[in-house]
C-alpha cells in the first residue's frame, strides 16, 4: 500500500504574476483563488505500489573491497513507455556494468510515477498533452526501483527541478499542472514578460525549450521540498538526482529595450516576487544598481531551494543521496547560472556533483576536469558526466585521464546511444564496444556504507 502524504502545508502566493504577458501564451489564473496545498510525507519510508512481477534475478551486492567506482548512466523519459521497456533497460544496463541508473522521474511540471502533487506525465498515455494527468495503469518508478535491485543496481530519480513545462501546446485547464494553477510562479525576463517554452512548431527559427519557475518565489522552494519528499518517503530510491537545477542563462530573447539589462544582468528572473525581495533583503532599489548583488542574491535562491530540498528529504530519508548534472565550468556556473556546486559540495548540500563534460575535444576535456579535480573540493565526490556520441575510441582515453586524475567515477549520456529504444532496447554497435571498454570487476559507489 502506498503511504500518503499526511501533514498539510498551506502554500500560498500574494504576487499578481509578472506585469506583462507574452502574446503566445494562455491567459493566467489568478493563483490567489485557489492556494495550491503541499502535504509533507510521513516519518516512515513507505513501501510504493507492487509492480508487476519482475524476472529478474537478485544478484549479491560487490564485496566490501570492491574498488569504489561511480559507473553510472542517464536513462531519460523518452527511454520507456510500458514496464517491458523499464525491466529490458535495467537488464542491459546491469550487462554493461553500471552500477547507478540515473532514472527519469520529472521532466516539466509532470511525473512518471503516483503523485498527490504533481500530474501524471502526458507522454506515458499519447502523443500529446491532452491527456496530462491521466493514470497510465501502471508506475514506471515502482517499477524502476523493483527491477534496479533486483539486480544490484543503484535507482536514483532523476528529475528536471525548475522547468515546469515545455512546448506552446499547454496543458488542460483542469490538469492541476503549474502553468495554469501557479501562472505567477513562473520566471520572467528583464523586461518583466513571463517565461514561455521555446516551441519550434510557433517559430521554426528556435529550438524547444523550457518554462522555468522562479527560485526567488518562497512558494516555489516549499514546492518542490514536498514534491521530492512524497517522491523519497513513497520509493524505495536510493538517490535523487537534480538537472536544470540553475538560471536559464543560453535563453536570451527579450524584448529590444531590454537587451541591454539582460546582457548585463543576466535575462531571468525579474519577476514580482523576486525583485520586492531583492529590494527588502538588501536595500537596493533595483537591480540595476548593483548587478553584482542581484546575481549573488540569485545564486543564493537556488542554494536555498536545494537546501530546503535536502532538509525535507533527510527529515524523513536521511540515507537518500543527492547527486546534480552541473556545468563543467564551475566559475561559468557560478557566474552565468547562479548553480554553485562547489559550494554545494563543502556545504554537505550535495553529495557528488556529476560534470556535464560532453566535449569531444581531449585537450578540452582534459581542462575542465582539471578544474575539479586539482585541487578537489573539499568535501564531496566528482563524476565526470561523457557524452557518448564522441564514440568508443575518445570515450575510452577520457576514461583512462579520469583514472589517472583520481576521479570518482563517470556518468554516461545517454542510454538511447547505447540501445534501440524503437527496436525492443537491442544493443547498438556502440554498446558492443563499450562492453570491451568498460571494466568488468564489479564497483561499489564511493557513498555506499
Amino acid at each position: 500500500m502506498k503511504f500518503r502524504l499526511l501533514v498539510a502545508v498551506l502554500l500560498t502566493f500574494a504576487a499578481a504574476g509578472c506585469a506583462h504577458r507574452a502574446p503566445a501564451q494562455p491567459a493566467a489564473k489568478a493563483s490567489a483563488a485557489k492556494p495550491s496545498v503541499a502535504k509533507k510525507p510521513a516519518a516512515k519510508l513507505a513501501a510504493p505500489p507492487a509492480p508487476a512481477a519482475t524476472t529478474a534475478t537478485p544478484v549479491a551486492q560487490p564485496d566490501p573491497d570492491a574498488p569504489r567506482e561511480v559507473r553510472a548512466i542517464w536513462v531519460t523519459r523518452w527511454d520507456y513507455s510500458e514496464p517491458a521497456d523499464v525491466r529490458r533497460i535495467m537488464e542491459n544496463c546491469a550487462e554493461l556494468g553500471f552500477n547507478t541508473i540515473l532514472f527519469q522521474a520529472r521532466g516539466n511540471g509532470t511525473v512518471y510515477y503516483r503523485s498527490e502533487i504533481e500530474p501524471w506525465a502526458w507522454e506515458l498515455t499519447s502523443d500529446g498533452p491532452e491527456t496530462t494527468g491521466k493514470d497510465p495503469g501502471w508506475d514506471p518508478m515502482a517499477v524502476a526501483v523493483e527491477e534496479a535491485h533486483a539486480r544490484g543496481l543503484e535507482l536514483h530519480a532523476y528529475v528536471n527541478v525548475f522547468p515546469a513545462w515545455r512546448t506552446q501546446n499547454y496543458p488542460p485547464r483542469d490538469s492541476g499542472q503549474l502553468w495554469w494553477e501557479h501562472p505567477d510562479w513562473f520566471m520572467c525576463d528583464a523586461a518583466g514578460r513571463r517565461m514561455v517554452p521555446r516551441d519550434h512548431n510557433a517559430n521554426p527559427k528556435v529550438g524547444d525549450w523550457y518554462a522555468f519557475l522562479s527560485p526567488g518565489v518562497p512558494e516555489v522552494q516549499d514546492y518542490l521540498a514536498a514534491l521530492f519528499t512524497e517522491l523519497a518517503t513513497n520509493y524505495a530510491i536510493d538517490g535523487i538526482h537534480y538537472d536544470y537545477v540553475r538560471f536559464p542563462a543560453e535563453i536570451r530573447e527579450v524584448a529590444e529595450p531590454f537587451a541591454d539589462r539582460a546582457r548585463k544582468l543576466g535575462n531571468w528572473s525579474y519577476d514580482p516576487v523576486s525583485l520586492a525581495r531583492f529590494q527588502n533583503e538588501t536595500g537596493i532599489a533595483a537591480p540595476d544598481l548593483d548587478p553584482e548583488a542581484w546575481s549573488a542574491w540569485r545564486a543564493t535562491q537556488v542554494t536555498e531551494t536545494v537546501r530546503k530540498i535536502r532538509d525535507s528529504v533527510h527529515a524523513v530519508r536521511p540515507n537518500v543521496v543527492f547527486t546534480a548534472a552541473v556545468m563543467a565550468n564551475p566559475e561559468d556556473a557560478r557566474a552565468t547560472k547562479y548553480q554553485d556546486y562547489v559550494g554545494w559540495l563543502e556545504t554537505g548540500l550535495l553529495d557528488a556533483a556529476i560534470t556535464m563534460n560532453y566535449t569531444g575535444n581531449i585537450d578540452q576535456f582534459r581542462d575542465r576536469s582539471a578544474m575539479l579535480l586539482e585541487p578537489r573540493p573539499a568535501k564531496g565526490f566528482i563524476v565526470q558526466g561523457l557524452g557518448l556520441r564522441n564514440g568508443d575510441e575518445i570515450i575510452a582515453k577520457q576514461l583512462e585521464f579520469l583514472k589517472t586524475l583520481g576521479a570518482d567515477g563517470f556518468a554516461f549520456f545517454a542510454y538511447s546511444n547505447l540501445f534501440d529504444r524503437d527496436k525492443k532496447h537491442v544493443k547498438k554497435a556502440l554498446a558492443n564496444q563499450m562492453g570491451r571498454i568498460m571494466s568488468k570487476t564489479p564497483a561499489r559507489t564511493p557513498w555506499q556504507k
